[in-house]
C-alpha cells in the first residue's frame, strides 16, 4: 500500500468516527488521549485537537470526574465497564449517557481504553415517561372509588384494583383468575356476552349496560358497567379497559318509585293507574277478549270514621283489602281506587255464571264482623260489576259502579237477600 492509499484510508476513518453521534476516544496506558471525535465538542465544548494529549483527569472534572473515575480505573485494570449515569454538558444541559470503557489488552497488559459515550437522554426519558404514566394508571386505579379492570380479549383480567375486589367479594388474599363474565347473574350473562362481542367486533366503540352480578357471599347487586377497547395497549395487543359500579341502591329507589306508583300506600293493593294499564296492556295482548270489572263499596263505612277515628278507619280498609286478595286467585287481581271503593278485575272466565260467582265470593268476604279498639263493627258490601269486549278502564268502572249502585238501592229498600241473580250483569258493548 502506498503512502498516498495509507494516509486516504486514515482521512476516511478520520470522517467516519467525526460523524458519529456517540463520543468515541482512546487513552493510553497512562490515561492521556491519543485520539479523539468531533461529538467531544458539543459535550465539552472542545475540539479533539484540544482534547489530544490531554490527561483524563483535565477531561473529567469535578462531578463529572468523581462520577467517572471509579469506572476509568476499574477498566485500566483489565476489567470492562458499560454503564449509564446522568451528566450535565459544558452548556449546562442534563444528559443521560451509556458509557463504554473497554480495556485494550495486548499480550496480557493494558495498553490503554476503548471509549464511546452515546447519549441516551431521549431514551431514558420516554422511558420515564412511560413509567410514570404506569404508575400513574396504577395510581387512580387503586385509588378509584369504583371497580376497574384490564382485560384481555380472551376475557381474562390483566389487572383488576381493589374496589372492583371489595365489589365483587373477593378478599384481598385472594389469588383469584377473573374473566370478564365472572360473578354475573346466569340471567344477565346473554346480555353480557352480547356486549362482549360487538365491543370486540367494532360495531360498537364502547358499552355501558347494568346486569345483576352475584357477590362471593351470595348478594345480588346491580352494576353499571362501562368498557372501551384500547388497541394495541398491551405489548401490541387489544386490551379492553373496563369500569363498574355498584348502582344497587339507585335501582332499588327506582323499583321502590316505580312499585309506589301502582301500589296503593295503606293496603298494599294495586291502585287506579294500575287497573287502567293492566287493562291496555289485556287489550293489546289480546284483542276482542273480554274483561270485567267488579265494583266493591263497603257500606256503613262512613259510620267507622266518624265513631273511632280514621286510624280505625284504615285498619278496617288494610283487612278488607287482605280478604279481598284471599278472594281473588290469578290471573285476576284487586285494586283500590280510594276511600273504601274497590275493583276486582276479571280476566280468566269472564262468563256471567263465573263473574257473578265471583261476586258472590267477593261479597261473602268482605262482609262480617272486623274488630276495631277493642270492639266489633259489622260490615256488608255491595258489588256490581260489569263487562266488555273493547272498554276501557274508565268505561267498565263507571257501568261496574252504576250497577253497584243499582245493588245498594235494593238493599236500602229492605231486600237484605244477596245471591247470583240479585248481582246485574252489564255486558259492555
Amino acid at each position: 500500500m502506498s503512502d498516498t492509499d495509507a494516509f486516504g484510508d486514515h482521512d476516511r476513518l478520520r470522517q467516519l468516527i467525526d460523524k458519529l453521534p456517540a463520543m468515541v476516544a482512546y487513552w493510553d496506558g497512562d490515561l492521556r488521549n491519543v485520539v479523539a471525535n468531533e461529538a467531544h465538542r458539543q459535550f465539552f465544548g472542545k475540539a479533539p485537537a484540544e482534547i489530544r494529549g490531554m490527561h483524563i483527569t483535565e477531561l473529567l472534572v469535578g462531578d463529572l470526574g468523581e462520577a467517572s473515575m471509579p469506572y476509568v480505573y476499574a477498566a485500566i485494570a483489565g476489567e470492562d465497564q458499560i454503564f449509564e449515569k446522568t451528566l450535565t454538558d459544558h452548556n449546562g444541559v442534563v444528559r443521560h449517557v451509556q458509557a463504554s470503557y473497554l480495556p485494550d489488552v495486548v499480550d496480557g497488559q493494558v495498553r490503554g481504553l476503548y471509549v464511546q459515550v452515546a447519549d441516551v437522554t431521549a431514551r431514558v426519558e420516554a422511558e420515564r415517561a412511560r413509567d410514570d404514566a404506569q404508575r400513574l394508571f396504577e395510581i387512580s386505579m387503586d385509588n378509584a372509588p369504583f371497580g376497574k379492570a384490564v382485560f384481555t380479549t380472551d376475557g381474562q383480567a390483566l389487572y383488576i384494583n381493589s374496589a372492583l375486589r371489595e365489589l365483587l367479594g373477593i378478599r384481598p388474599n385472594d389469588e383469584a383468575v377473573i374473566h370478564y363474565y365472572d360473578g354475573v347473574h346466569p340471567d344477565d350473562v346473554a346480555v353480557a356476552e352480547q356486549d362482549w362481542r360487538e365491543l370486540l367486533s367494532g360495531s360498537v366503540d364502547r358499552i355501558a349496560t347494568e346486569v345483576r352480578y352475584v357477590r362471593s357471599d351470595g348478594a345480588v347487586i346491580w352494576v353499571h358497567r362501562a368498557a372501551v377497547v384500547a388497541p394495541g395497549a398491551h405489548g401490541g395487543a387489544d386490551v379492553v379497559i373496563t369500569q363498574l359500579q355498584d348502582v344497587t341502591a339507585r335501582k332499588d329507589a327506582e323499583a321502590e318509585l316505580a312499585h309506589r306508583a301502582v301500589t296503593d300506600p295503606l293496603t298494599g293493593l294495586h291502585n287506579r293507574h294500575s287497573l287502567v294499564a293492566r287493562i291496555a296492556e289485556h287489550r293489546t295482548a289480546r284483542p276482542g277478549d273480554c274483561v270485567a270489572a267488579l265494583f266493591i263499596d263497603l257500606d256503613g263505612f262512613k259510620k267507622v270514621n266518624d265513631a273511632h277515628g280514621h286510624a280505625a278507619g284504615d285498619a278496617v280498609l288494610e283487612a278488607a283489602a287482605g280478604r279481598l286478595a284471599g278472594a281473588v286467585a290469578s290471573p285476576n287481581a284487586v285494586y283500590r281506587l280510594g276511600g273504601d271503593e274497590f275493583v276486582v278485575l276479571a280476566v280468566d272466565d269472564v262468563s256471567t255464571s263465573a263473574v257473578e260467582q265471583l261476586a258472590q265470593d267477593v261479597w261473602a268476604a268482605v262482609s262480617g264482623v272486623y274488630p276495631v279498639d277493642g270492639s266489633e263493627v259489622t260490615l256488608t258490601a255491595s258489588v256490581g260489576w260489569a263487562s266488555s269486549p273493547t272498554a276501557d278502564a274508565a268505561e267498565l268502572i263507571r257501568e261496574a259502579d252504576i250497577d253497584m249502585y243499582r245493588h245498594k238501592a235494593r238493599r236500602q229498600q229492605g231486600d237484605q237477600r244477596l245471591s247470583s241473580t240479585e248481582i246485574v250483569a252489564r255486558d259492555g258493548e
